[in-house]
C-alpha cells in the first residue's frame, strides 16, 4: 500500500489547509501544516477504525487551520508565536535603504536574538535571526550605489520584535547573564534598552521611506 501522505488527497489538504491560513492573515511553514495533518488523519483513523488513505477524506483544511490558530493563540503574551507561524507581509513593497543603516538592523536583530535565546524564547530568537539573513540577503542581492531594497514586512517585523525584546527586559528582567547571580548585569541590560528602543524607531522610521 502507498504511504498515505504520499497520496494526492493528502497533499491536496496540505496545500488547502495553508491556504485556509493565509485568509486568516497567518502564514505557516508546510512541514508544520504536514505535522498537523499527520496527527488528524492519523487520530481520525484511528478512532473510526479505517485506513489512514480513507480517513484523510474526513479531514477538513478548516479544522487543520483551526488547531494551528488556536495554537498560536495560547502562545504567552509578548512571546513570539511558534517558529513556524509567521504573519502575511499584506505590504510588499520595496524601500530603498543606505547599507550602512542596515548594518544597524542587522545589529539590532543579532542582539535582540542574543536576549531571547538566553531568555528561553526559541521562537522569538528564530524569527529574529531569519529577519537577520533576509536583511543580509537583501544587501547581496539588491544592492547598488550604496543601497539596498528591502521589504517593508522586513521593517515591520524587526521593529516589533526588537522591541518585544526590550519590552522583556525592561519589565520581565530579560538579561544577558541569566545565570542567577548578581554581578552588575542588571546595570547592562538596562543600558541596551536605550539603544534596541533607537533601532526600532530607526526601522519605523526607515518603513516611510527615510534613507537615513
Amino acid at each position: 500500500m502507498a504511504d498515505p501522505q504520499e497520496t494526492v488527497p493528502f497533499k491536496a489538504l496540505v496545500a488547502q489547509a495553508s491556504a485556509v491560513l493565509l485568509t486568516h492573515g497567518v502564514e505557516v511553514e508546510t512541514t508544520a501544516v504536514h505535522g498537523v495533518v499527520v496527527h488528524l488523519v492519523g487520530a481520525m483513523a484511528k478512532r473510526i477504525g479505517m485506513d489512514e488513505e480513507e480517513a484523510v477524506q474526513l479531514v477538513t483544511p478548516e479544522a487543520v487551520a483551526d488547531i494551528i490558530i488556536a495554537a498560536t493563540a495560547a502562545w504567552e503574551p509578548g512571546a513570539a508565536p511558534p517558529h513556524s507561524v509567521r504573519p502575511v507581509r499584506v505590504d510588499d513593497r520595496l524601500v530603498r535603504v543606505r547599507v550602512e543603516t542596515l548594518g544597524h538592523l542587522v545589529m539590532a536583530t543579532a542582539q535582540a536574538g542574543k536576549y531571547a535565546s538566553l531568555n528561553g524564547d526559541g521562537p522569538a530568537a528564530a524569527h529574529l535571526l531569519d529577519l537577520g539573513t533576509e536583511i543580509g540577503a537583501a544587501l547581496v542581492e539588491r544592492h547598488a550605489e550604496g543601497e539596498a531594497e528591502i521589504p517593508i514586512g522586513v521593517l515591520d517585523e524587526v521593529a516589533e520584535r526588537v522591541d518585544a525584546v526590550a519590552d522583556r527586559i525592561e519589565e520581565d528582567d530579560w538579561s544577558a547573564c541569566p545565570c542567577g547571580e548578581e554581578h552588575g548585569q542588571r546595570e547592562t541590560d538596562l543600558g541596551v534598552l536605550p539603544v534596541m528602543r533607537h533601532h526600532v524607531a530607526l526601522a519605523r522610521r526607515l518603513r516611510g521611506g527615510d534613507l537615513l
